[in-house]
Parts: structure tokens; C-alpha cells; sequence
């Protein structure tokens, strides 16, 4: 089992950040254009932040042209060379390709990615990137994440993969898989607080404009994002209300009365509109609130508790319980060590 670090060192102290290290990018073109330019823009963020390069960045490819089209047709990248012209020394590499190319067989590349992956720290993969690393056999008896909407097929194709299908990013020895799209963010600024703390990630993740950054063990799921798929505004703001009242009762009859509504009523509509029941719905709220709770921060877990809404910690341990599988103590362990093993139940898929 994973252990709390110790009271002297938290996650995210800075640690071995005064050289530059050098990232490999490999595309397989055509490429997702976020999956390629999010993890870039948050090394560049964290250069600029720092005053000085931390991260040399080269892009290299596995075709044989050096401009790389993007999936959706507007817009090319310009890689620096070919993947098997890389020299020197290299710290980490990150793999990323499209959905189409998800499917490539490449043996020149899956063999460099075999003789990389024994060389550096780090190699990743963002997305269905994960596939390729699949092919390269990498990722037998190893967990992996990818975009929820290809979990199966990984499955399916790689039954030696240890698919964890919730998960932002996952980290297995020195392999690291994201999911979609905008997880791929979230996995650069894992990296960057591996290599100088937690301080640094944070000032990238807010200078982009993130509304929170996410650990891998937070899952492809947000019920704040299931709160806004409702077409009727009366219950989106409701749901807001919601959000900034946790620590109130907000019990059935209380919330069908603040909507003028009857109590009967009230549930029928609420449930129509957000796919689950209003009961349900505040206790997914306080549980995502007292998830972001114990991840970033100290607090113990009575305040932690209080802060949600919950009254005790016997109430939150149980609502963890219920919908995540595992007691709030474990879920902040996992979170501390960024393994992505916490696996709560689905409200709503999110890139």
C-alpha cells in the first residue's frame, strides 16, 4: 500500500530543477492538434514562468515528409527531424498521434520506443497514443488509461493491458498513459511538479486558465460538468446554488420549495433534466467537493467533512465508500502519489 509522504517533505517539493531536460515529442501524424499543442504550451509556460529553459523541447516524427498535418485540416506542425535521427541525451519521451493513426504498425518505431523506454526516465503517451506503445508491447501486465471512448477497444485489442478505464493518467514505473484531449495538459503538469514542485504547476496551470488542477486519480468523470448539461436554466442555477451551499441541509423538500415547486414534481423534473436524483446529486457534490479537499490541501479530515457538508466524518467515509469503492484516508493517498487507482462511479464523461 501506498504511504503518506512524511510531514517534512509534501507533495511537490522541488527537487533536482536547475539543469534543462530534454523532451522528446514523437508524432504520428495526423495528429489530434490539442493532444500535440497542450502538453507543448505547458512546458513553454513553465520555461517563461521560471525565466529560463527548463524544458528543450524537440518534435521529431515517424513520416517521412517533416510537416505534420493536424486531424482537423487546418492547421501544420513542423517537426525538427525523424525519430530515428534522435542523438544525445534525453530525459523524457511523450508520444502522441490521431485517431486514425491510433491503428499504425510502425516496427521501426515500436522498436526505438523499446530501447527508449529502458534509456530515459519517462515515456508517455496522451490519448490513443496509448495504442502504440501498446503495439510496441510496452504496456503488457501494466495498467494504462486512454480516452473513455476507446477503453474497450484497448481492451479488446491488447488483452495483456491492465486497461483502467476512469482515470486521467496513470502512472506504471516509468510508462505514463493519459486520457483525452485536454488530460494530456494534466499529465505535462504531473511532470513538471515531479520535476520542480508543486509551486511551479500550479502557477502554469492558473497562467492557463485552468479551472482546477487535476491529479491522475481524478476520473474522466465531473458531476460539476454534469451540472451545467441541463437545458433549463431554473435548474442549472439551482445546481450552482447547490455548489456554493454544500455545508446547508439541502434536503428534497427544501430544494423542490426553493424551485417553487412540489416535492413530487420537483424530482421528476430534476431527475429528468440531470440523469440522477436530487439526493444523489448533493451527495455526489459534497463527495467531488471533499475529493478537491483532500487533494489539495492539509486539512484533516473532521474539517475536510464540515467543509463538504457532511456533519461528520462517519458520513463522508461512507459516501466515499459508496460511490468511490474506497474510505477518504486511502483516496487522498492515492492522490498524494498520483498512482490513478481511485475509481469513482460515472456522472459524466468529460475529454
Amino acid at each position: 500500500m501506498n504511504k503518506r509522504m512524511p510531514a517534512h517533505k509534501k507533495p511537490g517539493t522541488p527537487h533536482h530543477c536547475s539543469s534543462s531536460r530534454r523532451i522528446i515529442v514523437v508524432v504520428v501524424p495526423p495528429v489530434d492538434e490539442l493532444d500535440l499543442v497542450g502538453p507543448l504550451q505547458v512546458f513553454n509556460s513553465v520555461n517563461r514562468l521560471a525565466g529560463r529553459k527548463i524544458y528543450a523541447i524537440d518534435v521529431v516524427t515517424n513520416a517521412e515528409r517533416l510537416i505534420i498535418e493536424g486531424e482537423g485540416g487546418v492547421l501544420t506542425f513542423m517537426a525538427k527531424d525523424h525519430f530515428n535521427k534522435v542523438g544525445g541525451a534525453c530525459d523524457s519521451v511523450l508520444l502522441v498521434c490521431g485517431l486514425g493513426t491510433r491503428l499504425v504498425r510502425d516496427p521501426a518505431l515500436s522498436a526505438w520506443l523499446n530501447k527508449m523506454a529502458a534509456e530515459v526516465r519517462r515515456l508517455g503517451a496522451v490519448c490513443v497514443g496509448v495504442f502504440l506503445l501498446a503495439e510496441a508491447g510496452l504496456l503488457n501486465d501494466r495498467r494504462a488509461t486512454t480516452h473513455w471512448r476507446f477503453g474497450r477497444e484497448m481492451a479488446e485489442r491488447y488483452p495483456g493491458v491492465r486497461v483502467q478505464h476512469d482515470p486521467l493518467w496513470v502512472k506504471d514505473g516509468n510508462i505514463y498513459t493519459s486520457a483525452g484531449i485536454s488530460a494530456g495538459i494534466d499529465l505535462a503538469l504531473a511532470w513538471v511538479e515531479e520535476d520542480c514542485g508543486a509551486g511551479l504547476a500550479h502557477e502554469a496551470a492558473r497562467e492557463l486558465v485552468l479551472f482546477l488542477r487535476r491529479p491522475g486519480g481524478q476520473p474522466q468523470v465531473s458531476v460539476s460538468l454534469a451540472s451545467q448539461a441541463s437545458e433549463m436554466m431554473s435548474i442549472r442555477e439551482l445546481q450552482i446554488w447547490i455548489a456554493e451551499h454544500l455545508q446547508t441541509k439541502l434536503s428534497v423538500e427544501e430544494l423542490a420549495d426553493r424551485m417553487s415547486m412540489s416535492v413530487r414534481n420537483f424530482e421528476r423534473v430534476f431527475t429528468r433534466e440531470v440523469g440522477t436524483t436530487p439526493s444523489q446529486y448533493v451527495l455526489q457534490a459534497r463527495v467531488e467537493a471533499a475529493r478537491r479537499q483532500l487533494e489539495r490541501t492539509e486539512k484533516g479530515l473532521k474539517q475536510v467533512a464540515s467543509a463538504a457538508g457532511f456533519g461528520n466524518v462517519d458520513l463522508m467515509r461512507r459516501a466515499f465508500v459508496r460511490l468511490l469503492g474506497i474510505t477518504p484516508r486511502h483516496y487522498r493517498e492515492i492522490a498524494d502519489h498520483s498512482t490513478g487507482e481511485a475509481r469513482p462511479t460515472v456522472a459524466t464523461r468529460v475529454l
